[in-house]
């Protein structure tokens, strides 16, 4: 009456999805390398009109979801060839906010072994570079943006170093290198606009205590400057009684005087560095990263260049 049923279930077998290779077509890539083109970065394109929040986001698109400071490291190099291209301001801001993560971790270092140590030679080039980099954004930007330039840099460094768990500087570390810095950008621009040739020098020529070196366009002769805030030129003197490179005597007149010429470096690469304290009641003060008179400091400069100058054809070249 009813149909009869099998017995046992018939075991279930998946069909075989795999094709076979041979049956699969491949394209030749040899032809599709005529039609290739060169490789080109793309251009950055921020929604914001504010030039210190387009730098911040050109380095955190960079970023991956949980970044470290590794991660931005690698990123430096393109950020610092693509600074000296373009000379853009924002890329500027975006390479010191890339670089001060390990800046701020470098000035720890510094700090807490300030007779040195291992790596003392590598964490210094860091600082240099990062300093090198604001000095040359600066330099980058329009007169009337430079007023704020300290406290949003500040900003987008601090929230960088959050970023990828690095140590903030300290309002006093940042004051410190702003200080410093807008110092030695002051005396660059006096120079420059009295008709000098002045020359911002290497991390190479940093390390040796030179931060620019100033020409007369008519001599040729030049010398090499160390420019120093009125304390740290006290301290500089003390330093170098306490190394027997210089007498009390020498001290004496360097404070009188504003400045004091060495000898830096070791065996073949010694060179004479003029050391010049910025002393407000002789050259004026200092706003937005310049004097408010250069005079003082282009007779300053005449005087140091014609006392002190050399023609050795190393302008804007020293040794390592």
């Amino acid at each position: 009456m009813f149909p009869r049923l099998k017995t046992h279930w018939r075991r279930f077998q998946p069909r075989n999805q795999h094709r076979d290779e041979r049956a699969i077509p491949t394209r030749d890539h040899k032809k599709d390398k005529a039609y290739l083109v060169r490789q080109q970065q793309p251009v950055f394109v921020c929604a914001s009109t504010d030039m210190f929040d387009c730098a911040e986001q050109q380095v955190a698109d960079l970023l991956q979801r949980r970044p470290e400071v590794k991660d931005l490291e690698r990123e430096i190099p393109k950020l610092q060839k693509k600074f000296e291209r373009t000379k853009n301001p924002i890329d500027g801001l975006a390479l010191i906010f890339a670089e001060a993560p390990r800046a701020s971790l470098a000035q720890i270092q510094m700090d807490a072994h300030p007779h040195g140590y291992q790596d003392k030679r590598a964490r210094l080039f860091e600082l240099i570079d990062f300093n090198d980099s604001i000095v040359s954004t600066v330099l980058a930007f329009e007169p009337n943006m430079l007023p704020f330039f300290a406290e949003r840099t500040k900003q987008g460094t601090d929230r960088m170093c959050r970023r990828v768990g690095a140590p903030c500087f300290s309002n006093e570390q940042w004051d410190a290198i702003i200080r410093g810095l807008s110092l030695e950008i002051a005396v660059y621009l006096a120079a420059k606009n009295s008709g000098f040739y002045v020359y911002m020098t290497s991390r190479t020529q940093d390390a040796l205590g030179v931060d620019l070196q100033v020409q007369d366009p008519e001599s040729r002769r030049y010398i090499n400057i160390d420019v120093k805030s009125p304390g740290a030129f006290r301290r500089r003197l003390e330093q170098l009684v306490k190394e027997d490179r210089i007498t009390e005597k020498e001290l004496v007149q360097g404070d009188e005087q504003s400045y004091a010429n060495i000898l830096n470096g070791h065996g073949q690469h010694r060179i004479n560095v003029v050391i010049l304290s910025t002393l407000p009641d002789k050259f004026g003060m200092v706003e937005n990263f310049q004097f408010v008179d250069i005079t003082p400091m282009r007779d300053m400069l005449s005087r140091l260049i014609r006392e002190h100058g050399q023609r050795d054809n190393e302008f804007g070249y020293i040794k390592d």
